[in-house]
C-alpha cells in the first residue's frame, strides 16, 4: 500500500514537470523587445554588435566596409530598447535597419566615395549619373567570422659552434705583431659617457727618503738624524684597485699594504777620566821662635781618559694599511691611454721596528718606546699609460710620488715624515 502511494506521488510530480517545462524554457528565451543595458570603452563597432547579439539573441547582417567595423566607439546605456541602442552605435542619418524575425539587416543610406564598391554594383551603375552610388534598397550581406582567441607560438633555438681557422705559416706569410695582438681593443672607444666599474691589482717599488725637521735648538741633533738614517731600495706596496670610469675621468680607490724600509747607522763616543785627583796625605809644622809654621805635603794623581765608542747599525721598518682616493684623467694615444692622477692617501699604522736617536743627550731608543700616530695622511701624484692586453685585461704602468702631510710620530720634538718616488705596474679587469 505504501509502495503504491509513493508511485502515485512520483507520477504526479512527473506530470507537473511536463506541464511547466515549456513555460520555463520560454522564460529563459531572450526577448528582443525588452530593455537592454550595454557598455563599451574604445571597442570596435563589430565587437559591440557582437556583444549586442549575445544579449538579445539577434543576428546582425552588414557590410564591414560600409559601417567601418573597426572604428572604436564608447557608450554606456541602461534600460534602452534595441532600436535606441542601434541608433547610438550607428547614427540613423547614415544607416538604416530592417528587422526580420531574429535578424537585423544594417545598410548604409549613402556610401562615401572612399569606400570601395563590389564589382557587381560598379557594372550596374557604370555610365549613369549616379555612378558609384548603389540603389537605396541594395543590401550587401557579408558573413563575418570574428575570432577572439589568438595563440602565438614562439620558439628560439640558439646554436653555438666553434670554428678554428688554421693557417699555414710560410716564409712569405710569417706571424707578425698584428697576429699576436689581433684581439686587442681600442681603449679610446670605450671612453663613453656611461658609468663603468673596473677592479684590478698593482705592485709598486718605492725609493724612500725620510725627512727630519724640528725647532731651532735641535738643529745639530737633526744633522745626526739625517746622517744616520737612509732609505732602503726594497720598500714597496701591494694592493687591489677599484675604479669608476665616466668618459675620460676616473675615480679610484682600493686597499694597499705599504712597507717603508730604511737603514739606521749611528755612532757616538763617551769618555771618562783625563783629570788630576788631589789628596792631602799628611801635615807637618815647624817651630820658629814664637810662631809655628805649618807645611802641608800634597800628593796629586792623574786619572787617564777612557774613551768608549758606541755604534748601532740596524734596519728600520714602518708598515701601513692604506686607502687611497684619487681622480684620474686619461687621454687617447692610439689604442692605449695616457693618464695623470692626483689624490690623498689615508695610512693606518700597523707597526714599526728599529732604533731611533734620543732627542736629548746621546743614545738610542727602541721604536716600540715611541708613540706613533694611528692615522697619517699623504698626498699623491702620478702619471702612466694603459695598454690593452685583450678584450678583458689592461696593463697599467706608471710613476708615482707621495709624501706625508705631517709627522708619523706623536709627542716627539723631532718631526719624521716619509716621501717616496716609485714605479707602479698592475692589471685592470674589464667586465
Amino acid at each position: 500500500m505504501k509502495s503504491s502511494l509513493k508511485n502515485q506521488k512520483l507520477f504526479i510530480l512527473f506530470l507537473w514537470l511536463c506541464c511547466h517545462l515549456p513555460l520555463l524554457s520560454a522564460a529563459q528565451q531572450k526577448n528582443p523587445d525588452h530593455n537592454i543595458s550595454i557598455s563599451a570603452v574604445n571597442e570596435p563597432i563589430s565587437l559591440v554588435l557582437d556583444k549586442l547579439s549575445r544579449i538579445t539573441g539577434i543576428t546582425f547582417s552588414y557590410n564591414p566596409d560600409h559601417i567601418e567595423a573597426s572604428k572604436p566607439i564608447s557608450l554606456n546605456m541602461k534600460d534602452k530598447t534595441l532600436a535606441e541602442a542601434l541608433n547610438v552605435i550607428l547614427p540613423p542619418d547614415n544607416f538604416g535597419f530592417r528587422f526580420s524575425g531574429k535578424q537585423v539587416v544594417i545598410f548604409r543610406k549613402s556610401i562615401p566615395s572612399t569606400l570601395p564598391l563590389p564589382q557587381s554594383a560598379q557594372k550596374e551603375t557604370s555610365g549613369s549619373e549616379d555612378a558609384g552610388q548603389p540603389a537605396p534598397d541594395t543590401v550587401f550581406i557579408t558573413k563575418t567570422s570574428i575570432r577572439h582567441d589568438t595563440i602565438a607560438l614562439r620558439d628560439t633555438i640558439t646554436k653555438f659552434d666553434t670554428v678554428y681557422m688554421m693557417r699555414t705559416i710560410l716564409r712569405d706569410n710569417p706571424i707578425t705583431g698584428k697576429d699576436i695582438f689581433s684581439n686587442q681593443t681600442n681603449l679610446s672607444k670605450e671612453q663613453t659617457k656611461t658609468l663603468k666599474f673596473e677592479p684590478g691589482f698593482s705592485l709598486s717599488w718605492l725609493m724612500v727618503d725620510p725627512i727630519y725637521d724640528g725647532p731651532e735648538k735641535y738643529q745639530q741633533k737633526l744633522e745626526k738624524y739625517r746622517n744616520s738614517n737612509s732609505g732602503s731600495q726594497i720598500s714597496g706596496s701591494i694592493g687591489v684597485d677599484l675604479k669608476l670610469h665616466y668618459a675620460r675621468f676616473s675615480l679610484g680607490t682600493g686597499l694597499t699594504f705599504t712597507a717603508f724600509k730604511g737603514k739606521f747607522d749611528y755612532s757616538y763616543e763617551t769618555s771618562t777620566g783625563g783629570f788630576f785627583r788631589k789628596d792631602t796625605l799628611d801635615a807637618y809644622y815647624t817651630l820658629i821662635e814664637a810662631d809655628t809654621a805649618w807645611y802641608y805635603v800634597i800628593d796629586s794623581s792623574y786619572i787617564p781618559e777612557d774613551i768608549q765608542a758606541n755604534r748601532y747599525k740596524t734596519s728600520v721598518k714602518h708598515r701601513f694599511f692604506e686607502i687611497p682616493v684619487y681622480l684620474q684623467y686619461s687621454h687617447p694615444a692610439g689604442r692605449s691611454l695616457v693618464y695623470v692622477k692626483a689624490g690623498i692617501i689615508a695610512g693606518f699604522h700597523a707597526g714599526s721596528e728599529g732604533l731611533m736617536i734620543l732627542p736629548e743627550g746621546d743614545g738610542v731608543t727602541e721604536m716600540s718606546e715611541v708613540n706613533f700616530r694611528p692615522v697619517v695622511f699623504s698626498y699623491l701624484f702620478g702619471a702612466g699609460i694603459l695598454v690593452p692586453v685583450n678584450g678583458r685585461l689592461t696593463f697599467d704602468a706608471g710613476l708615482t710620488y707621495r709624501q706625508h702631510f705631517s709627522s708619523v710620530l706623536s709627542d716627539f720634538p723631532v718631526d719624521v715624515r716619509n716621501r717616496s718616488f716609485g714605479i707602479r705596474a698592475g692589471l685592470v679587469y674589464k667586465f
